[in-house]
């Protein structure tokens, strides 16, 4: 591999959904870390470090700059995702915080309270060779013999037993998992049946910052995740709320009424949005999380006392 190899221009293989789990011994499984999609590149010694989007991200994880160190050899692609581990289990909230840094000094700060774990699944290339049409067990294989484990990376590990392991993630309230073809090739840039996603909706807490009215009546509210001390707008909810919750909050959320946001990513509301102090506390069951820190698809599950 030359340096005209690191091509923002390679694309990352993705994955189909899937409603339920397909057992067969043509799969192998995979936890489906909540993470960043990464590429990296190493080349002599050097890494660079690439998301799914083409955004090059090399400052924003510069621990990973140790990577040629675990490498059996000079050069190579790596595709993973880069995770921020909280309570042992990855946080997509923590991960967007690294993420989104751009100061070199912060970036350096953040390395101590907000470390990173590379999670590697696939060998795209190595030593120059393209091993894309190669078999997924056969470039795994190629992986474990030349990438060694340590200094916050890690070989993703292959399960037989895809119903067990899913309902080991849904136990942990982790993202999901990935179903992919034992035979398959790393088909770049395309979602293909290869691969497929099986994800168990989430749940979280978050404090009502806010509401919707439709004519007099609440119909959604506006949803606050705690990051520390402040409150990160995720998006709203309607879903979930019956006829009796609605006339209750409707009744109650105007007497609680601020002039300013709660939110400090909400600078600029839409005019339709009413402000609260964030007082109430609800449980929401969603689906995942976007890259721009919103809940996709939340229900309001309960009301928390």
């Amino acid at each position: 591999m030359n340096g005209d190899m690191i091509d923002k221009d390679l694309q990352v293989m993705e994955p189909v959904s899937r409603g339920q789990v397909v057992q067969s011994d043509e799969y192998l499984y995979q936890v489906k870390w909540d993470g960043v999609r990464m590429l990296a590149f190493i080349e002599d010694g050097r890494v660079t470090l690439i998301n799914k989007r083409h955004h090059d991200r090399t400052r924003q994880y510069s621990e990973l700059q140790g990577l040629p160190e675990r490498l059996a050899g000079r050069s190579a692609v790596l595709d993973g995702e880069i995770v921020v581990l909280k309570g042992g289990k990855p946080s997509f909230p923590a991960v967007m915080s690294r993420d989104n840094l751009r100061d070199a000094s912060r970036i350096q700060q953040a390395q101590g309270f907000l470390p990173i774990d590379y999670m590697v699944f696939d060998l795209l290339y190595f030593e120059g060779d393209d091993l894309r049409d190669q078999p997924l067990e056969e470039r795994q294989g190629i992986l474990r013999e030349i990438l060694s484990a340590g200094g916050g990376v890690h070989l993703v590990e292959d399960f037989s037993e895809g119903m067990a392991l899913f309902a080991s993630i849904c136990s942990m309230d982790m993202e999901g998992i990935i179903a992919k073809q034992r035979s398959g090739r790393y088909i770049a840039g395309k979602r293909h049946q290869d691969w497929l996603k099986i994800k168990h909706r989430r749940k979280g807490s978050c404090l009502v910052g806010g509401y919707t009215l439709r004519g007099k009546m609440v119909n959604s509210l506006l949803l606050g995740w705690e990051q520390g001390e402040r409150l990160l707008f995720v998006g709203r909810a309607g879903s979930g709320l019956n006829s009796e919750q609605q006339e209750a909050l409707s009744a109650f959320l105007p007497g609680q009424e601020r002039a300013t946001s709660p939110f400090f990513n909400l600078i600029r509301p839409p005019a339709a949005y009413h402000f609260v102090e964030p007082s109430i506390r609800v449980e929401v069951e969603f689906a995942e999380w976007t890259e721009e820190m919103h809940l996709r698809a939340p229900v309001i599950k309960a009301f928390i006392s």
